[in-house]
């Protein structure tokens, strides 16, 4: 007998909650990028009170009005007249025709920001320029993909760009990486542009696993996580691209190329809903382009991947998955470019419309700045309407901006009603990003215990010198929902940390991880976690469904699992950490067992499932429902783990055997397992989970995905 093991997809949130440990080690998850110093730069409106709105104006006809002058707008803020006290015309020359004589074309100087420090940048080099991005996507790029997308952005850059158009180039596969910062410089572009291989794209995409939606065999692994955990990964790039370039009023184009992009459910929108945010914030609009190209779905599928089985190739239900599957790819896509002002170029073999697009929306606008009438630095969502006097012209900008906040001066009532306020929003708080995950055990009783563990970067956090030690607080509060909207746990915890200063300095270069635990019978949840940096005020925030299935022994099932890098004393407490906990849900597992703990040593979740070569991968979970062998009333498991990277298997374990029940619950084994990482390559990997009942002759299978860095 065979069934299917259903591994839980990981709930990444962001949030904090119960056992704090400080981790001196460099940051290694999923959000740490290259350009953590960029997106630390404030923006404009927390420097001042100038606020900056792009305007583009069209006639009847649609073409471009380029005469406007400064009187002829007005700016409403929450319905109030503003007064503008800076105004400017951008307008990108067009391309001259090539039988233009070189003496007689205008002198653009050629700038390269990769080659001159930002801050001797001089502001005189962006005006009338075009900023452009180019966002390479290889972790969902294949090859064909790559190589259409890159040779489209090297005939833009070839012959429609000119030294008017500072054009940056970045890429993704399991991190950020800014390869060329804003040039004019066409042969720096194109040999950035050459660099990026195709040939070794196989190294960063994300393998293809096949399509188990389409399949009826017996062996169907959960893509479920590994779409979650990319999905955020690739939007939070997104996200740090725009803060990187914040700094810089002029309107921002980021063409961004891919395969698609799935999401699952509600799971990623709030990284979403953040991306867009800050996008909005820092006048970036995206156009998002889908390499795939016009995409044709035959019955059964094409030729890379097998016929399906069963009956779905007979009933349809093979080729309605497949239109689902790729309509579902292209929904974030066009998302991201309708939230932000751009345009989604999909179910098209021709790629260099989106250049037109962008050349066409960018070439006159006009930049509109005001000090608000309104002082009040509440918080909250300031609408902006502009109009001109004169008749017929249509207006495009952003609708509005969220005003600043001093923290420092607020009241403890009015941190604890921003807080509550926080909580109840739909808008996302980025300002201190972190991940989370939630995970689920069985316990006596039909609960089950969720361990929660948090991680976010320690230079995100402020610390106060206090003497020779630094001190920093933080605050988390976390509210569950269950299916019908009905509360069913608030809580919180604030955190005080005291640390020597050379301690100090080394958690700021490494991370934080924050754990607790709630109990939950089985059921559908809403999860939703807030974290604040008291010292600054910056807040974090993470909304997430958690479904708690049921767990019993009538059936062999597993809990989730758990994949960390390394095991800590049980009983170790962090030095200099205090904490200040309110609601029982909140104090973790101090009451009762804690299900990450075994044999007095407790597993720290590796979140993200983000390794480096020189780790060891410990694997834990659990087994409930297995056989017993009747002579000894013992069960009888065998394990084995499988490293698959493109559909190659790379690393194998040797086979791990458990005999013996846990002293806690007789019909509950654990499976703990260690392998070291040596010799595996960066990249992404499938783990994959083979777990065998030698009594009952009963398998379970399972998928996780894995990042080495």
């Amino acid at each position: 007998m065979k069934c299917e093991m259903q591994v839980k997809a990981r709930r990444r949130l962001q949030i904090p909650v119960a056992c704090v440990v400080l981790c001196a080690a460099a940051a290694v998850f999923p959000q740490a990028t290259p350009q953590r110093r960029a997106e630390q730069q404030p923006t404009f409106r927390v420097e001042s009170n100038l606020v900056l709105v792009d305007v583009t104006v069209r006639d009847k006809k649609g073409d471009l009005v380029k005469d406007l002058r400064k009187d002829e707008f007005t700016v409403y803020e929450d319905n109030t007249p503003q007064e503008i006290v800076t105004f400017s015309l951008e307008n990108i020359p067009v391309a001259l025709p090539e039988n233009v004589a070189e003496e007689e074309r205008p002198k653009t100087p050629v700038v390269n920001f990769s080659a001159t420090p930002r801050p001797e940048q001089k502001k005189e080099e962006l005006k009338d320029k075009r900023l452009i991005l180019l966002f390479f996507d290889l972790s969902s790029l294949s090859t064909e993909d790559l190589v259409r997308a890159v040779t489209t952005a090297e005939d833009f850059v070839l012959k429609k760009s000119t030294l008017h158009d500072l054009v940056a180039i970045a890429t993704y596969s399991t991190t950020l990486q800014l390869v060329q910062d804003l040039t004019n410089d066409r042969d720096v572009l194109i040999k950035t542009l050459k660099q990026i291989n195709p040939t070794e794209a196989g190294d960063a995409p994300a393998e293809d696993l096949g399509d188990p939606s389409t399949s009826e065999d017996v062996f169907v692994p959960d893509d479920v996580q590994f779409n979650v955990f990319n999905t955020d990964r690739r939007l939070s790039a997104v996200e740090t691209l725009a803060k990187t370039y914040r700094e810089y009023p002029e309107r921002k184009s980021l063409v961004y190329f891919s395969s698609g992009m799935t999401t699952t459910g509600i799971e990623n929108q709030s990284q979403i809903r953040s991306t867009v945010d800050t996008a909005n914030q820092s006048n970036m609009s995206i156009y998002t382009v889908d390499a795939r190209g016009l995409s044709a779905l035959p019955p059964g599928g094409d030729a890379s991947r097998g016929s399906p089985g069963g009956r779905a190739l007979f009933s349809g239900d093979a080729i309605a998955r497949q239109t689902a599957s790729l309509s579902s790819s292209q929904e974030t896509l066009t998302t991201l470019a309708q939230d932000t002002g751009g345009t989604a170029f999909q179910d098209s073999n021709a790629l260099a419309p989106v250049f037109d697009k962008v050349l066409s929306d960018t070439q006159t606008y006009y930049i509109l700045g005001y000090y608000s009438a309104n002082t009040r630095e509440d918080g909250k969502f300031r609408k902006i309407r502009v109009e001109v006097s004169r008749p017929g012209l249509r207006l495009q900008h952003r609708p509005g901006y969220f005003a600043a906040k001093q923290f420092n001066k607020l009241t403890q009532t009015e941190r604890d009603r921003q807080l509550e306020e926080a909580l109840n929003v739909d808008r996302p708080f980025s300002d201190l990003p972190f991940i989370l995950q939630a995970d689920y055990f069985r316990e006596d009783g039909g609960r089950c215990q969720v361990p929660v563990s948090l991680q976010f970067a320690g230079d995100g956090v402020q610390f106060e010198e206090k003497g020779n030690r630094r001190e920093a607080q933080l605050e988390f509060i976390a509210r569950i929902q269950d299916s019908k909207g009905n509360v069913a746990g608030v809580a919180r915890d604030i955190v005080q940390i005291q640390l020597p200063e050379q301690k100090a300095e080394k958690v700021r270069s490494g991370q934080i991880l924050y754990t607790t635990g709630f109990q939950l019978r089985p059921g559908d949840y809403k999860l939703k976690f807030l974290v604040r940096d008291n010292r600054t005020g910056k807040l974090g925030s993470f909304e997430q469904s958690l479904q708690v299935p049921p767990l019993d022994t009538k059936k062999l099932q597993i809990s989730s699992v758990i994949l960390g890098n390394r095991l800590v004393d049980a009983k170790e407490n962090s030095q200099g950490v205090e904490h200040r906990g309110f609601g029982e849900r909140f104090r973790g597992m101090e009451g009762g067992r804690d299900p990450l703990v075994i044999d007095n040593k407790k597993i720290v979740p590796s979140i993200g499932n983000v390794f480096v070569n020189r780790q060891t991968l410990y694997v834990y979970f659990q087994v409930y429902g297995a056989a017993e062998d009747p002579p000894t009333k013992k069960p009888h498991l065998e394990t084995r783990l499988l490293f698959l990277r493109n559909k190659t298997k790379t690393l194998e374990s040797q086979p791990h055997f458990v005999a013996e029940w846990t002293k806690e619950s007789k019909g509950t084994a654990a499976v703990t397992m260690a392998v070291p990482l040596r010799g595996l390559k960066r990249g992404n990997y499938t783990l994959q989970i083979h777990l065998r009942d030698n009594v009952s002759d009963t398998n379970l299978f399972g998928r996780l995905p894995l990042v080495i860095n």
